[in-house]
């Protein structure tokens, strides 16, 4: 699903060198808690705003809204000519905006007032790398505003804003004291650089992603994501490759078997490693195919070995392996992107979706990558076939335990409280465990017939693979003595 979207890179007038930053609310769905540019999605109604000036009528709906935006979350008003509101009628128009008792077009008219468009001027546009079932077709507009305006935020999706000197929040999120959404990212570090030459630089970067070079997606310092596309299960349509370090770089879960998509990552590492970075080997969550489709290719082009668990080498013949790898093991990362020493990764050994299944946490920020053990678009398959539900509720449990920081899954965006996703994956297999208990009797039951009452709200075509996680549910259920199986399926144990 594609929106779109408009981001603001809001400065004062005397001041181009900062930057607006607004803190999201810890409640919010998506960037809980980071810090991002004011903005937000188009309405219908932005269409009907009076804009002028503007030489590219496409971007209308996008100019609105970004003035709407402004407004709604900051306090900032575009209005132009006519009659300017006093604060007092501001502070109540907007009020009156925010609970959709009035339009952006309805508010202007009034005032005799229009927007014009070189208030918002074009900056770049960026769509949402599809790590991510809804992708955000975002224009970025340049705004400034006067040099003595003052951010009013109303506390709901955001909850502060203010000012920043890019190179010292850059310093601060490198750090790890701040969260900043990925695409901020990016643009606190053309900032630091300077405003000369500035819209080229961001230009010709994201002039490169529309052409398909992938994104540099930071959500933490030091672990770069790569979604490329693979023949994974649905809903997913791509896997998460990862790169971990930032002079020793470590690639996780070279995932693609794609051609196309292999070459997308090669580019991607070979610009890496003109900055004097060293490529030191693969990392492996596990074996399935769509974690590793480009494995032996990157190792025919790199030159690199391969770590993983005992049992996941076993199921890769032909792959270059250095030392199996143990839970407990540390892999040294040398210096932390803030220049602090001592970086390292932990291993976990997490069995349980595979065997041999590792995860892999820094020591400087907490972030960990998890492979297929959390998924943020969907639950997890696991197959009685190399898989075991007992053994993947403990690793869970374990995840839980160790993690304080975001969260890497194989399949769908991170996300900054990954304890709180670990905890609400472990809560939705209670449930599902329950409702499973709830359906048998002492009557059996085949898995099949079983499928078709629980997953009735679920297409057809994806009972297949439900039946098979709901196999591993029973299995459990029959390990633990309250089920019982013969012939005919599956019964609770006589008590």
């Amino acid at each position: 699903m594609k929106r779109l979207a408009v981001s603001l890179a809001v400065s004062r007038r005397d001041r181009p060198e900062e930057l607006l930053l607004v803190e999201r609310s810890q409640e919010l769905r998506s960037f809980a808690g980071f810090l991002a540019f004011p903005g937000g999605t188009l309405d219908a109604d932005d269409k009907s705003v009076p804009i002028r000036g503007l030489q590219d009528g496409s971007l209308a709906p996008f100019v609105a809204a970004g003035a709407r935006e402004l407004f709604e979350e900051t306090g900032f008003w575009l209005g132009r000519g006519g009659t300017p509101p006093s604060p007092a009628q501001l502070r109540e128009d907007r009020k009156r905006l925010l609970d959709e008792d009035v339009t952006l077009a309805a508010l202007l008219e009034g005032n005799g007032q229009h927007i014009d468009a070189s208030d918002l001027t074009p900056l770049c546009k960026i769509m949402t790398p599809p790590f991510s079932p809804v992708r955000f077709d975002t224009w970025f507009l340049r705004v400034l505003v006067p040099e003595d305006a003052e951010v009013d935020i109303w506390e709901g999706e955001l909850v502060d804003g203010a000012f920043v000197d890019p190179p010292a929040a850059h310093e601060r999120w490198r750090k790890g004291e701040i969260q900043v959404a990925p695409p901020m990212v990016m643009m606190l570090e053309q900032w630091s650089k300077g405003q000369k030459g500035l819209l080229e630089r961001v230009r010709r970067l994201t002039e490169s992603y529309e052409r398909g070079a992938p994104h540099r997606v930071y959500f933490s310092p030091g672990i770069l994501l790569l979604p490329l596309q693979t023949p994974t299960r649905p809903p997913a349509t791509h896997t998460n490759t990862c790169v971990v370090g930032e002079e020793c770089l470590y690639v996780v879960d070279p995932s693609p078997v794609d051609v196309h998509e292999q070459g997308r990552l090669w580019e991607f590492l070979d610009e890496l490693l003109k900055e004097d970075r060293a490529l030191e080997g693969i990392l492996l969550t596990h074996y399935h195919s769509d974690h590793v489709g480009a494995l032996r290719e990157m190792q025919r082009r790199f030159d690199v070995p391969a770590y993983a668990h005992a049992d996941c080498i076993k199921e890769l013949p032909g792959v270059r392996f250095g030392a199996p790898l143990a839970h407990g093991d540390v892999i040294d990362l040398k210096a932390a992107p803030d220049g602090s020493s001592d970086w390292k990764l932990t291993v976990y050994h997490v069995p349980g979706h595979a065997r041999g299944h590792l995860a892999f946490q820094d020591s400087r920020y907490g972030a960990i990558v998890v492979g297929d053990l959390v998924s943020t678009l969907s639950s997890i398959l696991i197959d009685p076939r190399d898989g075991h539900l007992k053994t993947y509720l403990r690793s869970l449990e374990l995840l839980e335990s160790v993690t304080e920081g975001t969260l890497y899954p194989g399949h769908g965006p991170p996300v900054a409280d990954g304890k709180k996703v670990i905890r609400k994956t472990l809560e939705h297999r209670a449930e599902r465990e329950a409702q499973l208990v709830a359906e048998l009797g002492e009557a059996p039951q085949s898995s099949r017939e079983l499928v078709g009452k629980i997953y009735a709200d679920v297409p057809t075509s994806v009972h297949g693979l439900a039946e098979r996680s709901l196999l591993s549910g029973l299995i459990k259920l029959e390990e633990e003595g309250k089920v019982v199986r013969n012939e005919a399926g599956f019964a609770l144990a006589s008590t």
